[in-house]
């Protein structure tokens, strides 16, 4: 074979090779951009506990967590999304749940929240979360007496229990409430006035039954 023709082909030679080596370097790019795409995170704000419907979002009980970059992501509160005005959850979040954009809304200047005392032992559906109505027995005219229990609000959202070795010593917890603002004056007067407050859990009416021939 002539130095010629070697030298006509070597152009042709080093085309392919060249080529090859692109493909490889091209194939390592694509996996590293993979990797790396897997790999990368976002912050997403989570519930540090328990947040009950209606409840101030603060940053407080706001924890941040990283997960993966995805589109659905985008569904959940980041810090770059938190409003600047107050929100609240317009549903119950549970401990370590990521906090969805869907369950925020404006504060309910109608509503508000109150610390009253429980006499009793809490029915153990009584939770952050829980949907309870209020009962309250007043002292009556005879010492120790009490008049018979009636119900204060019909509907409250339990925000928090609170225990404390001063209330457990008597038997009694504290619970924060959010219920209807117009109702405030009358749970506070009743709690003044040393009435008995209970709470029991808010249930649908069971199936009436079908009646016999």
């Amino acid at each position: 074979m002539s130095a010629t023709a070697s030298r006509r082909r070597l152009p042709h030679l080093d085309a392919r090779l060249v080529i090859g080596i692109l493909l490889v370097v091209a194939s390592v790019v694509g996996v590293i951009a993979v990797v790396a795409g897997a790999n990368r995170t976002v912050a997403i704000y989570a519930a540090s506990g328990p947040i009950a419907a209606g409840e101030p979002l603060t940053t407080e009980r706001l924890s941040l967590v990283q997960v993966h970059e995805q589109d659905s992501v985008a569904l959940y509160l980041s810090p770059q999304a938190l409003p600047d005005g107050e929100v609240i959850a317009t549903r119950p979040i549970g401990a370590g749940e990521l906090i969805p954009v869907s369950a925020l809304g404006a504060a309910d200047a109608s509503m508000s929240t109150v610390v009253v005392p429980i006499s009793g032992t809490l029915p153990v559906e009584v939770t952050t979360g829980a949907t309870v109505a209020l009962w309250s027995s007043v002292p009556g005219e005879q010492p120790g007496s009490y008049t018979e229990p009636r119900v204060l609000v019909a509907e409250a959202q339990v925000i928090r229990v609170v225990e404390q070795d001063r209330m457990i010593a008597t038997g009694e917890v504290e619970l924060e409430l959010r219920l209807p603002a117009h109702l405030v004056a009358t749970v506070l007067g009743d709690v003044t006035n040393g009435a008995r407050l209970h709470v029991i859990p808010v249930h649908s009416a069971p199936a009436a039954p079908v009646a016999g021939p």
